[in-house]
């Protein structure tokens, strides 16, 4: 009898484990200041959307931006996942100078950027160059 127990022990052991993890929950909790001290320079935002599926997934809460080096602009889009599960996403930021202009960008810079569930996320870039007055963020699923 002890032996036919010890064999079906290592089975309940490993449906325990998968029911377990199973049932286990990437959403993120968090805490910041009740009276925030920072004073963000929200932008108004155009939104071009060509994958509906995407744009379900991950919402653009709002896009912040600023000067570094005393020139350089740099923006900072929060973004948040709609879901309850891990979301892996990739995002490239393409910068414009004052005439309309695409500045040179390296054409392999996407970038990664993983949430778990529920969780905001950053989408951050400093310009290439002081003549970049606007920007074109792209994301994508990976």
């Amino acid at each position: 009898m002890k032996i036919a127990s010890m064999k079906l022990l290592p089975t309940a052991v490993f449906a325990v484990l998968v029911f377990t993890a199973g049932c286990a929950t990437t959403n993120v909790n968090s805490v910041e200041r009740a009276d925030p001290q920072a004073r963000p320079n929200f932008i108004a935002d155009k939104r071009i959307i060509t994958d509906a599926s995407l744009a379900g997934k991950v919402k653009i809460l709002a896009v912040n931006e600023g000067k570094v080096s005393g020139d350089h602009l740099k923006i900072q889009v929060r973004v948040e996942n709609n879901r309850s599960k891990t979301i892996s996403v990739r995002y490239r930021v393409e910068w414009v100078d004052a005439q309309g202009m695409m500045l040179p960008t390296p054409t392999d810079l996407w970038k990664p950027l993983i949430m778990q569930g529920r969780e905001q996320g950053v989408i951050e870039a400093v310009a290439v160059s002081p003549l970049a007055v606007d920007f074109v963020v792209k994301i994508q699923e990976t």
